[in-house]
């Protein structure tokens, strides 16, 4: 059984209105959009037993970010920095361009069956930006939230699992002060804790979706929390990159900031 409550905390009633900016038609963009955003398990690339240096990039054909792989994982946090976007040199305007920032429990190779995500979704859709918080509990579908976001905005992203069928949501935006939170019980598959995520998703490998020029997306306070009571960040992590193009050459390139930060960079083609 599912049961879903969100709950909208804001500091102003203006805050929970309705986005002018925003036709019928451009709400089903996210939704056509999602529904085959998450081919993740089809579109990875090997890896060996090195996978899990916290030293070394690492590359992946979608997901590029900080990964920790153990056990018991039942919290991760992050805030991210909402990036203002641009289209590449070259790139086609009439061309729907992407790009998703998110923290997540699970949905590597040992637990690919459930991920537990909250993040924000940036399109470009005849040059105009967009961006969309959401959470998920895949393979479920996603729930968008009404939260009013523009670049330059400080997200505070973050997932509980009380249990391995149930989730707690939060996702605050600074700059207004909405706070929406959001609660499942009863899902399945279920998760298994094994790893805890802060990734910036390509669309590319899995969607034929390019990415637009998003600068860079830095996550602070990125934090995780298990079972036992052990909480750290991201000094442990893997950091993945994204390489698509034929030449090898990277599109995201992520670093670490410090023991609870990392920054992914879009790669520009002209500037690698």
């Amino acid at each position: 059984m599912k049961f879903t409550v969100i709950l909208h905390a804001v500091l102003s009633a203006a805050s929970v209105q309705a986005r002018p900016d925003l036709t019928p038609a451009d709400k089903l963009l996210p939704a056509a959009r999602r529904s085959s955003l998450r081919r993740r398990l089809n579109t990875l690339l090997p890896h060996n037993s090195e996978d899990n240096s916290p030293r070394e990039l690492k590359y992946d054909s979608n997901w590029a970010g900080a990964v920790l792989t153990g056990a018991g994982y039942r919290t991760v946090t992050g805030t991210i920095a909402v990036p203002t976007m641009k289209l590449p040199p070259g790139a086609n305007s009439s061309v729907l361009h992407a790009v998703s920032a998110w923290v997540g429990i699970d949905g590597e190779r040992d637990c690919p069956n459930a991920i537990l995500q909250a993040g924000v979704d940036m399109f470009m859709n005849h040059s105009i930006p967009s961006y969309w918080a959401w959470i998920e509990w895949f393979p479920s579908h996603i729930q968008y939230l009404p939260m009013s976001i523009r670049p330059g905005d400080a997200v505070t992203l973050n997932v509980t699992a009380p249990t391995l069928d149930s989730a707690v949501f939060s996702l605050t935006n600074h700059r207004t002060g909405q706070r929406d939170v959001a609660r499942l019980t009863g899902q399945a598959p279920l998760l298994c804790g094994f790893n805890a995520e802060w990734i910036v998703q390509d669309f590319w490998a899995s969607d034929g979706v390019p990415l637009p020029d998003f600068g860079s997306v830095p996550f602070i306070s990125a934090q995780f929390a298990t079972d036992s009571g052990v909480v750290g960040g991201v000094e442990d992590a893997r950091l993945d990159g994204v390489k698509e193009r034929a030449d090898g050459s990277p599109v995201i390139q992520c670093f670490k900031t410090s023991w609870e930060g990392v920054m992914c960079v879009f790669q520009n083609a002209t500037n690698p």
